[in-house]
């Protein structure tokens, strides 16, 4: 089942993890008690972040399957997230695609894949911060992270596992399905090259 996400309504999906984590951050809850996530259900991260999935889109012409993960950071310094767009922008081929990475990995249908990622500012007024090579994401600011899962066409279940370079040993596990969490979101690139431009904020 497919949905449309609109940049309004996108932006509150995207922001609803702080919120309703605020529970887990009084009682310590950790990503581990609360995964595997799937779409609508956000983790924390070792109280840093609240990251949640937020669905894919179909690439094709890429041979991969797209996958949105919002970041919000909870904590009072500014965070790491990943490598950002800006740096894919120089992209030409879909290897160039697999070796971007901000701390993530796939298994389709229980088999590991390629499995490409950057991170893209969430709010316009941020989008300078982001440098070639790295997001420092503020305190209360959020990203999000375009994952580009090598499938097949006939694919039913992706497992997205994060382990960010700013909660040292901790990982979040999200659970995509092809049947229920397809969303529209912008324009889906069809070559690398267009890679860097998959969001305009």
């Amino acid at each position: 089942m497919s949905q449309s996400l609109s940049r309004r309504s996108f932006l509150k999906c995207a922001g609803s993890g702080a919120v309703s984590l605020a529970a887990a951050l009084l009682t310590g809850v950790s990503a581990a008690a609360l995964a595997p996530c799937y779409e609508g259900e956000p983790a924390l991260l070792d109280g840093k972040a609240a990251v949640e999935l937020l669905g894919y889109a179909p690439a094709p012409e890429l041979g991969s399957t797209l996958v949105y993960l919002s970041v919000e950071n909870l904590s009072a310094k500014a965070l790491a997230v990943g490598t950002s767009y800006l740096q894919s922008r120089d992209m030409t081929t879909t290897d160039q695609l697999y070796r971007l990475g901000t701390g993530l990995t796939a298994v389709c249908d229980g088999k590991a894949v390629r499995c490409g990622s950057f991170a893209a500012p969430l709010y316009g007024e941020n989008a300078a911060d982001a440098s070639a090579f790295t997001l420092n994401l503020a305190a209360g600011r959020g990203a999000m992270l375009h994952c580009f899962c090598e499938t097949p066409e006939d694919w039913t279940t992706l497992e997205l596992t994060y382990q960010p370079d700013f909660a040292s040993g901790q990982t979040m596990h999200f659970v995509v399905r092809r049947d229920v969490d397809e969303v529209q979101l912008g324009a889906v690139p069809t070559t690398p090259a267009e890679v860097g431009s998959v969001v305009d904020l």
